[in-house]
């Protein structure tokens, strides 16, 4: 069995579980979904009565995708209140300071309701906290707040099992881009061959870590293979607690 220096984990989809259904229901055009708009639609209301929620929502819903497109070809991120205030900007409002703090309040009211459907299993908890006692350790995540991404790890009592946490809110470049991995490992001091890197994403964990010479631990939970065309990650779990085998074997 190989031994590494280091590991890194992805936050959201490996460390921390999403569950959909602790978001409020959306119903939009006859359809009835969980989403944070169940309760943006009332922030709109109340703070934005000139603005009709169906502009608003047609906004956001050219400007995610927009912003999607640029994202993966740029690898930069960008924040979540400018992707709010840039959708009022297109929904009619005026590109001003009062604006931009609209969009602050928006976001803020997104990313209360994600942290609150967000949580980080204590076998979770329990095998980092294992992994830090052997291993350097730290985080490297896509998220466009770095401040909710802070609360969920605190929240699940993980951050100081960290040495550091890289959220690309606060780094700038997104994962797959080799730099925020490379940049990790620096802090580290680590070099890419010595680190196992754990996630659940084929493009931005398996290929981006891969990329910089990083063994791959992938979290599978349906057990499914990787895509075709992506690489093949040197292990395979559907739960980090999984890991167990391969990092503390004798």
């Amino acid at each position: 069995m190989k031994r590494y220096d280091a590991v890194l984990f992805d936050l959201f989809g490996t460390v921390a579980l999403f569950n959909q259904e602790k978001l409020p229901v959306f119903e939009w055009q006859g359809r009835s979904t969980r989403s944070t708009m169940g309760r943006l639609r009332d922030v709109v209301t109340e703070t934005i009565p000139a603005l009709s929620f169906e502009d608003f929502y047609q906004a956001l819903t050219e400007v995610n995708q927009e912003l999607a497109d640029i994202r993966t070809k740029e690898m930069r991120e960008i924040l979540s209140a400018r992707r709010f205030t840039m959708t009022l900007v297109r929904a009619g409002l005026d590109d001003t300071a009062a604006t931009a703090a609209l969009g602050e309040t928006l976001s803020l009211a997104h990313m209360q309701l994600l942290a609150a459907a967000t949580g980080i299993p204590a076998t979770h908890m329990q095998l980092i906290a294992r992994t830090r006692a052997h291993y350097r350790t730290a985080l490297v995540s896509n998220f466009d707040h770095g401040p909710t991404a802070r609360q969920v790890l605190q929240n699940g009592q993980v951050t100081d099992y960290f040495e550091h946490i890289v959220i690309s809110a606060e780094h700038g470049w997104r994962k797959p881009h080799r730099k925020i991995f490379l940049d990790t490992l620096a802090q580290l001091n680590i070099t890419p061959e010595h680190a196992l890197f754990v996630g659940d994403s084929p493009q931005d964990d398996i290929v981006g870590a891969g990329q910089v010479g990083m063994d791959i631990a992938w979290v599978s939970r349906s057990g499914a293979k990787p895509p075709d065309g992506c690489p093949r990650p040197r292990y395979t779990v559907r739960a980090i607690p999984e890991l167990q085998s391969v990092l503390f074997s004798s």
